[in-house]
């Protein structure tokens, strides 16, 4: 960064604060296809704010272990709006036609969106850790390196973890209750809420990918890392914290039991 000191006053320059020379040149395309810089930018766009979404998670999950539970909502809900930016940044592929995908994309193989080291970070913050979860990750990140580079998630609280403590440092065993009676615990209720909706929004980016493998090359063609459309309609049920939505059954069955005894 290039900066000139007159007196007690640091001038900057915009391009340099932003390395914008580097930023600006970190575009190489495969094909001529000009359409190609439109799919490279996108994607880099994800990237960018992927690596913010970690850092606000990281610091929510810092601010749940503080009980500084106002500031962890801000995040979360920072990083669940970020997830709703990158949902129009993926439809704004579909305004490609169908042929100019077709032009560059055999080029990629075996690269894939499903090999964004850090979105599989963001899930290892929120709290995956089933098995063949893990062993997919592992087989589908490309260069073990990237494996490496994120493994180390497994060894922190993620903030699934850190929100099951947060409920037994308040004494609270079951998290329907936080539902049933909300105005008993606001910031609870707050938090669960972030959390639900920030779950929601993944999805709804999810769906939004699928819609364009649709759109594009449609849902009979498997993708350049091998994944099929059926494989990407079934992780649209994956949630970050089940616990969320189980607890959401667990009131409605008390619910219904009530009505019954009337």
């Amino acid at each position: 960064m290039s900066a000139q000191k007159q007196g007690e006053i640091l001038q900057t320059d915009y391009a340099d604060y932003l390395h914008l020379d580097e930023l600006l040149s970190a575009q190489h395309q495969l094909s001529e296809h000009p359409d190609e810089l439109h799919f490279i930018i996108v994607h880099q766009v994800h990237e960018l704010w992927f690596k913010l979404a970690v850092r606000h998670l990281e610091r929510a999950r810092a601010a749940m272990q503080s009980n500084n539970l106002f500031e962890a909502v801000r995040l979360i809900n920072q990083v669940g709006a970020i997830f709703s930016n990158l949902r129009y940044t993926v439809e704004h592929l579909h305004s490609l036609p169908p042929q100019s995908f077709h032009y560059f994309r055999r080029l990629l193989a075996p690269g894939s969106g499903m090999q964004s080291f850090q979105f599989r970070e963001i899930e290892l913050l929120a709290g995956r850790r089933d098995e063949r979860f893990l062993k997919w990750v592992r087989n589908t990140l490309g260069e073990p390196h990237r494996w490496d580079a994120i493994k180390g998630r497994l060894q922190e609280t993620s903030l699934a973890e850190a929100f099951d403590h947060l409920l037994e440092r308040r004494g609270v065993r079951d998290v329907s209750v936080i539902y049933e009676y909300p105005e008993k615990h606001p910031d609870l209720y707050a938090l669960a809420d972030a959390l639900s909706v920030l779950d929601h929004l993944i999805v709804s980016w999810r769906q939004s990918h699928v819609q364009l493998i649709e759109r594009t090359i449609g849902a009979g063609t498997t993708g350049t890392g091998g994944t099929t459309h059926d494989y990407l309609q079934a992780m649209l049920q994956i949630r970050l914290f089940p616990k969320l939505w189980e607890a959401r059954n667990q009131l409605s069955q008390r619910v219904e039991e009530v009505m019954k005894q009337k």
